[in-house]
């Protein structure tokens, strides 16, 4: 009994330890992710400036 306990124990930290890693890999990609989006967004503000707003060239 006391040898699953510590399985148990071992094996949830494993886990916990593997899903804490996988969420600093994102949050470490959430600022790219930001900084592409406004480039995208400015330069379609551009683009929409460029073509005097209508969107007609």
């Amino acid at each position: 009994m006391d040898l699953q306990i510590i399985l148990v124990i071992l094996g949830t930290a494993g886990v916990v330890s593997a899903a804490l890693s996988a969420l600093k890999g994102v949050l470490d990609q959430v600022p790219d992710v930001i900084r592409s989006w406004r480039r995208v967004v400015a330069e379609a503000r551009r683009a929409r400036a460029d073509d005097g707003g209508d969107g007609t060239r």
